[in-house]
């Protein structure tokens, strides 16, 4: 990788250990305040309610400095962070207060991750990308690891307030980072003189990356059935602090998703030429049944854990795959907006999973929401084979989609 690609991964490595790291702790910190699944779920579907807004952020990520979105949406992150941390170490957290500032912060969060896709795009020749985008996975996800697997010990010997404070002073230190050393050309879209005002011309950009997106019939019947597969694992994620009896245990389960995604991320650039009508189903169908028997034999300490970690893994290589798949096929001056439209697509159902998983956890067992969450890659599987248009790619990652059936 080139020297502008390092920078951008160090800075997503930083702000991605920083986010899980306070998300972990706010949702622990409800858990145990309220000891409501209720109240969990709803913590849980806050914080990803900023993904289905990203469709809002495209227009400005492809007409604006990447550079100054990326410094200002992190610095306003670490403020808000900075904030909580405050109002923790002055016994003062109110949690609608906290709910909200976790939000906004969240919020912030979610600007930088079309604009870096779009930054891997334009910084990296086409042949490269499928690998570019699983060393930048597999990098932050090595942390996501380390992270999950010391949040709870963390959490127990440490406390919440030094997490919300060094958090605060790691996106801090990002923000300085991609102010002095990320140097980015300019795209033509932002050279291009603008003669009407912001809101005018928001408006017309808005409209047209909507247009461009439209116009991806097949990779947006994959990307349905992936809405489907986040709406029903969002309800299983829920659950895992209420089946947890401690913040270690809790963080056990992260660590085996966050292990498995790894081992995921790692393996997609060697998988990129099988064709996709035989490599995404079967991937399904390994991380359903998986997910499936892990809840099976949750009695099972290890065997539990191991076998979560293989149903991520698949879900490893398909979010690779997924994020390669749109900048393969979208156009270059639109991979801003396509990015920000499609991400929010696809996590369009996820707080309403999130919030459905914690109402339906109350009421039933919170082991049958896991069961369910995980027949949703199964029925992925069924989805993908059946649908005329999905089942003939017969050709590997980075061939454009519509090209090929034409």
């Amino acid at each position: 990788m080139n020297k502008q690609l390092t920078i951008l991964l160090i800075g997503r490595i930083i702000t991605n250990f920083a986010d899980s790291f306070y998300m972990i702790a706010t949702i622990w910190y409800v858990k145990n305040f309220t000891d409501s699944t209720l109240l969990v779920g709803i913590t849980s579907a806050i914080g990803i309610l900023p993904v289905t807004l990203q469709f809002l952020y495209g227009p400005i990520i492809d007409r604006f400095s990447k550079q100054r979105i990326l410094y200002f949406s992190v610095i306003g992150q670490a403020l808000l962070v900075g904030m909580i941390s405050i109002l923790y170490f002055f016994d003062a957290i109110w949690i609608p207060l906290l709910l909200f500032l976790m939000y906004v912060a969240l919020s912030f969060s979610e600007i930088t991750y079309p604009t870096e896709s779009a930054l891997i795009e334009r910084l990296t020749k086409r042949e490269n990308l499928t690998k570019v985008n699983s060393i930048f996975a597999f990098s932050y996800q090595s942390l996501d690891l380390i992270c999950n697997a010391i949040s709870g010990l963390l959490i127990t010997f440490i406390g919440l307030g030094f997490i919300y404070l060094s958090n605060s002073m790691m996106l801090f230190l990002t923000g300085l980072i991609f102010l002095f050393y990320l140097k980015v050309p300019r795209s033509d879209k932002e050279s291009e003189p603008v003669s009407s005002g912001f809101f005018e011309q928001y408006k017309k950009d808005f409209i047209e990356g909507y247009r461009i997106v439209r116009k991806q019939k097949i990779l947006l019947n994959i990307l349905f059935g992936i809405i489907g597969i986040n709406f029903m694992a969002t309800m299983g994620i829920a659950m895992l602090p209420i089946i947890s009896n401690n913040a270690a245990e809790y963080g056990f389960w992260l660590t085996a998703m966050s292990a498995g995604t790894l081992i995921g991320t790692s393996l997609s650039s060697k998988l990129e030429n099988i064709p996709l009508n035989r490599l995404i189903p079967m991937i399904s169908l390994l991380s359903g049944a998986s997910w499936i028997f892990s809840t099976i034999f949750n009695e099972q300490f290890l065997i539990s854990y191991v076998l979560f970690g293989l149903a991520w893994a698949g879900i490893g290589v398909l979010s690779v795959f997924i994020y390669t798949l749109i900048q393969v096929n979208l156009p270059k001056d639109y991979i801003g907006s396509g990015f920000a439209f499609l991400t929010s697509l696809l996590g369009s159902l996820s707080p309403i999973g999130y919030l459905l998983g914690g109402v339906l956890g109350e009421l039933t067992s919170e082991y049958a929401i896991l069961l369910i969450a995980g027949t949703g890659y199964l029925l992925f599987t069924v989805y993908f084979l059946s649908n005329p248009l999905l089942n003939k790619i017969n050709h590997g990652l980075l061939v454009q989609l519509e090209k090929s059936n034409s």
